[in-house]
């Protein structure tokens, strides 16, 4: 019988690399999200806004950038869009002449649970193999990991990743 060469070998499975697998699913995701939001006439970042907003309440556009994740500059842009639409206000801020608080409108609203239910019925598709453990898990997972980064951004460490014998808890650590 013919020897196998090392290339006609099975090769395992690689390890999953996290910040590749997590890229792809954020990549995927947002495509979809893009396409949901877009028949409403919204962009992503607009969705955003107006989530937070909603789970939040009045917010300054420096607060609103630092939880969606943009520069202020464009926050300043995504909030003149939605402003322009109604779908925002402006109002002073009590005791402070200087900053700028945000809310959401009744029209905004309006449109944020039109948004939603499309995005809701997303999430239930991706969650669908998943049981209710496995989805905690998993959101436990993805909150430890974000609150790693956060916490590490611009560190020029390493990421280490450290796990614990409860298999429902990551922890991360820097080395």
């Amino acid at each position: 019988m013919p020897r196998r060469s090392s290339a006609d070998q099975p090769r395992t499975a690689p390890a999953v690399r996290i910040a590749y697998a997590v890229g792809r699913l954020d990549r995927a995701l947002r495509r979809q999200l893009a396409a949901l939001t877009a028949t409403a006439g919204l962009t992503v970042a607009q969705y955003t806004v107006l989530s937070v907003l909603h789970a939040r309440g009045r917010l300054s556009n420096a607060a609103l950038a630092q939880r969606a994740l943009v520069s202020p500059q464009a926050m300043n842009e995504i909030i003149q869009a939605l402003v322009e639409r109604e779908l925002v206000e402006r109002s002073a801020a009590p005791g402070h002449r200087r900053i700028v608080h945000l809310a959401l409108t009744a029209r905004g609203a309006a449109l944020l649970g039109q948004c939603d239910r499309e995005v809701r019925r997303l999430e239930r598709g991706l969650g669908a193999a998943f049981s209710r453990r496995e989805r905690a898990a998993l959101g436990r997972m993805l909150r430890h990991m974000t609150e790693w980064l956060e916490a590490h951004q611009g560190s020029r460490t390493r990421a280490a990743v450290a796990l614990t014998s409860e298999p429902s808890r990551t922890t991360l650590r820097a080395s």
